[in-house]
């Protein structure tokens, strides 16, 4: 991904810039610029879904592209393109999760079974 963003790319970024040229006040522009800030991570998840959703579009239940296809038109690994059109940000973690919450379901089932049986 290491070439030049394309058009459309290239005017969202000057609109984002563009609507912080025009305040004088440093002041202002500064309030502005940490409120854009703030509704990032929204925005970021946003567009992040919307890759996810062409990704599962390019690769069609297995009948379109290829996971190395489809890492080929963004320059990442097929193991990282499988994980962007599944929607896995990051992978460790997210198993890690799953194991801690399998581990405590095993602990729940284990503590309501010696609570009801006699003894």
């Amino acid at each position: 991904m290491s070439e030049e963003p394309n058009e459309e790319v290239k005017q969202l970024m000057q609109a984002i810039e563009g609507l912080f040229k025009g305040t004088e006040e440093p002041a202002e522009r500064f309030k502005r610029l940490s409120e854009l800030l703030d509704g990032w991570p929204d925005l970021h998840s946003g567009v992040r879904l919307l890759r996810q959703q062409v990704g599962e579009q390019l690769y069609d239940n297995g009948n379109g592209l290829t996971y190395g296809a489809i890492g080929d038109l963004i320059g990442v690994t097929e193991s990282r393109a499988r994980h962007i059109v599944k929607g896995i940000t990051n992978p460790s973690r997210q198993k890690r999760k799953a194991e801690e919450e399998e581990a405590r379901r095993a602990e729940r089932q284990r503590r309501g079974k010696g609570e009801g049986g006699a003894e």
